[in-house]
C-alpha cells in the first residue's frame, strides 16, 4: 500500500501525513456489499417468482437499499444504479468488504470466455466453480497451472490464461474487438433480464461485450443516450455502436452492415441493417465510448460508469499515485468561491461540478481509496466527518459534524501519518482550535532538495501563507495534493477565493498544477 501523507504546511512550512486505509461500515441500509456467487438474479420485487430484473456477476458491487425477510433490496452502480432484489445470501457485507474482496493494489483479471471454470483450492479439496463472462477479479499470481484470483470470501481459485485477460492500466481501447466479443455469444438463448452464456437479453449480450473490455454501461436506453455520440447516418456506424430502432428495439453494430442482438424466443444471432423491417426502422447508433474524450473529462463531468471504469484501470496503482491521478483530473474544474461550500450548502458528499481545495482533497483521497463510486460516498461519510457522516434520502443530515477546519483534519488521524518531522527540522508555532504548539516546516526547509526528494505522489499539504495570523483565532490554512512529474515534486490545488457574495459570481479560479518549489517561492 503506498503512503499519503498530509503536511500542515504553515508560512510555507508543513506538517505531513502518510496515508492509510482504515473503513468500517455496518450491514444497514446505505451499506455496500460484494457478491459472493458466480451469478445471482435481482427480481423487481422481493418475492423469489418475481420478474427477473436483471442479473450480477462474482465480485460485483451493490449499495444496499433495505431489507425484507431474506432479500436485500440494492442498487447496481455498474448498472446506472439500477434497483432490485437479490437472496441474501448472494451478498457479502463485512467490516472492510470492498477493500478486503478487491484486494486493492493487485493486478486484476476478466474472464473472457462466455464460461469458464475455476478450481477453487480450499481445506475441503479442490472443485470446480463456473464463471461467466465479464467476471472481475483481483489477481495474485500467475504459474505453469494458471492465475491465482482471489475470491470475495477470501478463497482462492486458479483460472486458465485462455479465458481471461489482465486489465492493464489504460490499454489502448479497440471498440472493433467488442463486436467481436458480442459475437461469441451467437446462439445463446433468449432471456430476459440474463447477461450470461446461461441465457441473456440484447441490453445483458451489449452489456457484457463492454464490459469484457473494462467498461460498465447503464442498462436504461435514456442514460445510454445521454452519455453517447449520436450517429445518425448507416454508413458512419463503427463496430461496437450500438443501434436503436423504433419499439425500444436495439442491437451492437459489428460492421459490413450487420449487428447482433437476442429477441423473443430466438438465440443470439446476426442481423441485417439493410434488410425487412430493420431497414426502415432503424432511429440511430449511439457512440458511448470515445477514449480520447473520456481521458480528457473532468470528474464534474464523467457519469458514473466513467468514474468505475476508471478505478478499475487505476486499481493496480500504489494508493499515493492513485490519489495523484485523481487530484489531477478535476485539473480545469471551477473554483467554488461560497464560503460554506458547494457540497456542504447542497448536502451532498458528491459534488464535483465545483471544489474547493478542502472539497478537492477529500474527493480525491475518496476516490482514490475505493474501487467503487458508491464506496467513495461511504469513504466520505467516515473521512470527512468527526463522527459518522449520515444519508438521508440521499442528502447528508449532518453535516455540522463534519471537518470544518483543515487542521482539524490534519491531526484527525483518519487521513493518514503525521510524517513532518520525517522530512526535516521543523520550529513550533502557536496553534489554534484547541492545540497549544503545532509543529511546521519551514521555508528553508521545503526549498532543501534532499526533502523534496522525499515528496511523493498523493502526499496532502496543509499550507498557512501566515503562520501568525488568526481569523476569529483560526489558522487560515489552503490544502494540497503532491504529483511527481517528470521526477519533480508539483502541487495541484483548487486555487482561488471565497467570496460573501459567491451567489451569482463568476470567480475565475480553477485546480490547477505548478512546481512545488514555485508554489514555495
Amino acid at each position: 500500500m503506498g503512503r499519503m501523507q498530509l503536511y500542515i504546511v504553515l508560512a510555507f512550512s508543513a506538517v505531513l501525513l502518510a496515508p492509510f486505509t482504515a473503513f468500517s461500515q455496518e450491514e444497514t441500509a446505505g451499506a455496500v456489499g460484494i457478491v459472493s456467487v458466480p451469478l445471482a438474479n435481482v427480481r423487481t420485487l422481493s418475492g423469489p417468482r418475481s420478474r427477473l430484473a436483471t442479473q450480477v456477476l462474482l465480485g460485483d458491487e451493490v449499495r444496499i437499499l433495505g431489507k425484507q425477510d431474506y432479500r436485500y433490496q440494492i442498487a447496481i452502480p455498474s448498472q446506472g444504479n439500477r434497483e432490485g432484489w437479490i437472496h441474501q445470501e448472494a451478498v457479502r457485507i463485512s467490516e472492510n468488504a470492498a477493500a478486503d474482496d478487491l484486494n486493492q493494489g493487485q493486478p486484476r483479471i476478466v474472464v473472457t470466455s462466455p464460461k469458464a471454470r475455476a478450481l477453487i483450492l480450499d481445506s475441503t479439496g479442490d472443485h470446480k466453480v463456473s464463471l461467466y463472462a465479464g467476471t472481475r477479479l483481483p489477481m495474485l499470481e500467475k504459474n505453469e497451472k494458471g492465475f491465482t484470483v482471489q475470491f470475495p470470501d477470501n478463497s482462492f481459485a486458479i483460472v486458465k490464461p485462455a479465458d481471461v485477460s489482465i486489465i492493464k492500466p489504460f490499454t489502448e481501447f479497440f471498440p472493433d474487438k467488442i463486436a467481436k466479443s458480442a459475437r461469441r455469444f451467437q446462439g445463446v438463448r433468449h432471456l430476459a433480464g440474463g447477461l450470461t452464456a446461461q441465457g441473456m437479453d440484447t441490453w445483458g449480450l451489449i452489456s457484457i461485450a463492454y464490459r469484457m473490455h473494462g467498461i460498465p454501461i447503464e442498462r436504461d436506453r435514456s442514460a445510454l443516450m445521454a452519455r453517447a455520440q449520436v450517429i445518425k447516418r448507416k454508413k458512419r456506424l463503427r463496430p461496437g455502436d450500438i443501434v436503436l430502432f423504433q419499439k425500444k428495439t436495439m442491437g451492437l453494430y459489428v460492421g459490413r452492415g450487420r449487428f447482433v442482438r437476442a429477441a423473443g424466443k430466438r438465440s443470439v444471432r446476426v442481423y441485417s441493417l439493410y434488410r425487412g423491417w430493420f431497414s426502415t426502422n432503424f432511429t440511430q447508433g449511439l457512440r458511448i465510448f470515445d477514449p480520447d474524450k473520456w481521458d480528457k473529462k473532468i470528474p464534474g463531468n464523467m457519469t458514473e460508469a466513467e468514474i468505475l471504469y476508471t478505478q478499475n484501470q487505476i486499481a493496480s496503482r500504489p494508493l499515493g499515485e492513485r490519489i495523484a491521478y485523481w487530484a489531477h483530473r478535476f485539473i480545469g474544474t471551477t473554483y467554488d468561491p461560497d464560503p460554506l461550500g458547494l457540497y456542504v450548502r447542497t448536502n451532498r458528499i458528491e459534488a464535483d461540478e465545483k471544489v474547493d481545495c478542502m472539497y478537492h482533497t477529500f474527493r480525491s483521497v475518496e476516490l482514490a481509496q475505493s474501487a467503487f463510486p458508491a464506496e467513495a460516498i461511504e469513504k466520505g461519510l467516515s473521512l470527512r466527518f468527526i463522527t459518522q457522516g449520515k444519508l438521508e434520502d440521499g442528502l447528508v443530515a449532518n453535516y455540522e459534524e463534519r471537518y470544518q477546519y483543515g487542521e482539524d483534519m490534519t491531526f484527525s488521524g483518519k487521513w493518514g501519518a503525521n510524517i513532518t518531522r520525517d522530512l526535516g527540522k521543523t520550529r513550533k508555532i502557536e496553534g489554534s482550535r484547541g492545540r497549544d504548539k503545532v509543529r511546521i516546516l519551514p521555508k528553508e526547509e521545503l526549498l532543501a532538495e534532499k526533502l523534496q526528494k522525499k515528496l511523493k505522489d498523493g502526499d496532502i499539504i496543509y499550507w498557512v501563507k501566515d503562520p501568525a495570523k488568526r481569523i476569529v483565532g483560526e489558522i487560515v490554512g489552503h490544502l494540497s495534493v503532491v504529483h511527481i512529474n517528470a521526477n519533480t515534486p508539483h502541487v495541484i490545488h483548487a486555487a482561488g477565493r471565497k467570496k460573501k457574495n459567491w451567489q451569482g459570481t463568476v470567480n475565475g479560479g480553477v485546480v490547477k498544477e505548478i512546481p512545488f518549489t514555485d508554489y514555495v517561492q
